[in-house]
């Protein structure tokens, strides 16, 4: 005796979707544009919240040099191209970014893998924290292969999917806790020790810990305003985010915007 119709798989139908989305230049760019946009545009609300009298040269000249990049996201024509304009704001951002944090903590720029401070060590730690939940929220939202992503291309089995979702969560929650932990004198030289053998900078226990407790306080912030008719979170607001991912891989028709932040 037969059995029952057999449900659709929707994770294998969502797989497919992703894959099919990763391979469309029609659906890949304007992604990549858009991700690219509020990442850029983030950044720039951070560096001019963070102006003050003594350094608001720099700011301004960073924001204008980042602000000329921006304009030029709509001629982009391939995937990295975005990715190029991205990198150069980059630039911009961590260069005035470190000439503006507080005496024995300043930086020359982003470092990574490993990171050359004590600054880029708790960036670094933040973002680790970060793309866990990116995954998580991806997963909740039916997109089973993280691993897939639009802006960042398949890589070494990386999370690229989960990487273009936090794009624009950097500044506004990683970027703002480090900042305001070293403004109030939370995170200091002490939380960070050199490994030997040129192994960069590392947080101490300590440090983490200051990290973590203020990483929490910040996805729990409530904020509305950021997505129409969405108000808690911003922890929800990654959740949802997430969701429209999902719709935009799976309907055509679909756009994908990121979040007001002012």
């Amino acid at each position: 005796m037969p059995g029952p119709p057999r449900r659709p798989d929707t994770g294998i139908s969502r797989l497919r979707a992703q894959l099919s989305a990763a391979d469309d230049p029609a659906r890949v760019l304007p992604f990549a544009r858009a991700v690219v946009d509020a990442k850029v545009r983030k950044q720039m609300v951070l560096l001019q919240r963070l102006a003050r009298r003594d350094n608001s040269e720099i700011v301004s000249a960073a924001v204008g040099q980042i602000g000329e990049l921006l304009a030029m996201l709509p001629e982009c024509g391939t995937r990295d191209e975005p990715m190029g304009i991205e990198g150069a704001a980059a630039r911009e951002y961590f260069g005035a970014l470190g000439q503006i944090m507080p005496d024995g903590l300043r930086f020359a720029g982003r470092s990574r893998q490993p990171p050359g401070d004590l600054i880029n060590a708790a960036l670094s730690y933040g973002y680790a924290i970060i793309l866990g939940e990116a995954v998580s929220a991806l997963c909740a939202a039916g997109l089973i292969d993280p691993a897939i992503g639009l802006l960042h291309a398949e890589q070494d089995r990386r999370p690229s999917l989960a990487l273009d979702l936090m794009e624009e969560f950097r500044p506004m929650v990683v970027d703002q806790v480090v900042v305001a932990a070293a403004r109030r004198g939370e995170l200091r030289p002490e939380h960070g020790h050199r490994v030997e053998g040129d192994h960069g900078v590392l947080l101490t226990k300590a440090g983490r810990e200051v990290l973590v407790g203020g990483y929490e306080r910040r996805m729990l912030q409530h904020t509305k305003g950021a997505l129409p008719g969405l108000s808690g979170s911003l922890r929800r607001h990654l959740y949802r985010q997430a969701q429209r991912i999902a719709t935009y891989i799976e309907d055509p028709e679909a756009t994908w915007t990121g979040l007001s932040w002012r």
